[in-house]
């Protein structure tokens, strides 16, 4: 509906219609229970409906304007929450402090900056424990956005349009050759096709896009064959470095990862829940792999020792294919007492990308960037704006040679005002991290091949072994069941790279990409095994 006509709607509600009531009536009572339970719950498009509901009955109720213009705001409808605001002042006999709190966060979703810094500004002193605590919170976003939107990042940023609707696009992911793109999205057209009327979305699937060879432009996505969809909620929340293994959201156990493997054909199997230490009874949201698949950076709201806040990134090395062993938190100052989410580590094996809301944030979840220098983490910093907005930036991915990235973000602009897919140009952009360091982006190369049958050609599912000039083990690569191998590899240093599956011959390649500044340089090998005599 168009915004005016949704104004004006609301007013005549409002403002025309049944006579105050001053009593609660038992049938009332239960739609504000009600109500009350599913803005609790999170379910924010039922809340609304339910206090609009009662608002056609009771008219005189700050309490009803203020619970429903708190319900229109976590769904967006940004003028209807300030009217709602306006509504709960004029009824109101006495001061309500918690208003200009809200006020001041509805002005802040219209890009009313300083509107909203002196709201907030009134309200803090006014208010206690979290309301107070909250009004300090985004005051800090605010004076965050209106300074990073003072000084913009030479960067370039638009809607990948194939792939949005007006649904929610989410949580991309990209192989590391990044010609296969992969989201989440709920849309009418999934398994299911039905909606989830507490959330107000469709029940999400996975999708997935192909790069085209000669535009270079994403193809129309289709539905992640095989078997992993369902008519429930079905999410992807990470990828192997290889491709071919990925991290599946279901709602088990408060929200556990599975994991789904790629067959020969690519279909993708029924998924199967991780083992070792990634699932508990808390809800893990986001993992991912780093390049040579030693290492899995998991999101966790655990309550362990060394849990920090909400979400939390927490790091575990590989025990097995897919078991890992036990978690350790990343500790400060990557994780906060605030939440920390959608986390992605750069095929460099150092550069890690996560979201936040920290109070450095410009706006509920920005994109944040850390690097790993020894065993310790570098402070985080803010990515800036235009990658990151007042809206809420999720699920970042930067390409092998730093000059391209891919977020979900919620924009004014997004369809339907909700998470859509963007890519950015970042070819003029440094991380901040780099921006007072002589190493100005992540120089790595990408090593790719197959392990082929010379007799029949069939693909061999083996491990390779990469090792230094000195004969020293590197890493050792596990193939994908269709024999292919994808691994980000320094540049310009040599290495050897030995297969030897069991029943063939052993055979080794040598190894040395010379690397570009500013571009992904990448050497293919092809393993042609004789049997063993």
């Amino acid at each position: 509906m168009n915004p005016m006509k949704r104004f004006s709607f609301f007013f005549l509600l409002f403002s025309l219609g049944l006579q105050a009531q001053t009593r609660w009536q038992p049938s009332q009572l239960i739609k504000w229970s009600s109500a009350n339970e599913n803005y609790r719950n999170t379910y924010f498009k039922a809340a609304y409906d339910g206090y609009i509901d009662l608002l056609s009955e009771i008219k005189d109720k700050p309490e009803i304007y203020l619970a429903a213009g708190k319900s229109a705001y976590q769904i967006r409808l940004f003028s209807e929450a300030s009217f709602l605001f306006s509504r709960a002042r004029q009824v109101s006999t006495k001061p309500l402090p918690e208003l200009d709190l809200w006020e001041g966060k509805t002005w802040f979703g219209e890009g009313q900056l300083d509107s909203a810094i002196a709201l907030l500004n009134r309200a803090q002193p006014q208010l206690k424990g979290e309301d107070q605590d909250d009004a300090k919170l985004w005051l800090s976003y605010a004076k965050n956005a209106r300074r990073e939107k003072a000084k913009p990042q030479a960067v370039g940023i638009r809607p990948i349009d194939v792939l949005n609707t007006d649904g929610v696009e989410s949580s991309v992911f990209l192989s590391l050759d990044e010609n296969t793109l992969f989201f989440t999205s709920a849309r009418q057209e999934n398994t299911g096709k039905d909606m989830d009327e507490e959330n107000g979305i469709y029940f999400q699937d996975i999708w997935t896009s192909r790069r085209d060879s000669l535009s270079k432009t994403w193809t129309e996505p289709q539905p992640l064959p095989g078997n992993v969809n369902t008519p429930q909620h079905d999410a992807c929340l990470g990828l192997s470095p290889q491709g071919d293994m990925l991290f599946v959201y279901k709602s088990e156990k408060g929200g556990d990862i599975f994991y789904s493997r790629c067959d020969k054909k690519g279909n993708w199997r029924e998924p199967k829940p991780m083992g070792g230490d990634i699932n508990t009874s808390y809800f893990e949201s986001s993992a991912c792999l780093s390049a040579d698949a030693k290492t899995m950076y998991l999101i966790s709201e655990r309550e362990k020792r060394g849990a920090k806040g909400n979400g939390d990134i927490w790091m575990l090395k590989k025990e097995k294919r897919t078991e890992y062993g036990s978690a350790t938190n990343l500790g400060t100052p990557v994780n906060t007492l605030y939440d920390e989410n959608s986390v992605s580590i750069h095929p460099d094996g150092k550069t890690l990308f996560f979201s936040s809301n920290r109070p450095e944030s410009m706006g509920g979840y920005d994109i944040f960037v850390t690097r790993r220098e020894g065993n310790s983490w570098l402070p985080p910093q803010n990515l800036g704006y235009p990658i990151n907005t007042e809206g809420d930036e999720v699920y970042f991915s930067l390409s092998v040679d730093g000059n391209t990235g891919w977020v979900s973000s919620r924009r004014k602009e997004s369809l339907g005002e909700s998470y859509d897919i963007y890519e950015i140009d970042l070819s003029n952009y440094v991380l901040p991290l780099d921006r007072n360091s002589a190493a100005k982006r992540p120089t790595v190369c990408l090593l790719q091949g197959k392990i082929l049958d010379k007799s029949n050609a069939m693909a061999i599912e083996t491990e390779l072994r990469l090792t230094d000039a000195n004969g020293k083990l590197i890493q050792t690569i596990e193939t994908a069941e269709n024999g292919e191998f994808r691994v980000s590899i320094p540049g310009d240093q040599s290495f050897t790279l030995q297969a030897a599956p069991k029943g063939y011959q052993p055979q080794s390649e040598p190894v040395l990409i010379k690397s570009v500044a500013g571009k992904t340089q990448s050497l293919t090998k092809v393993f042609l095994m004789a049997p063993q005599p």
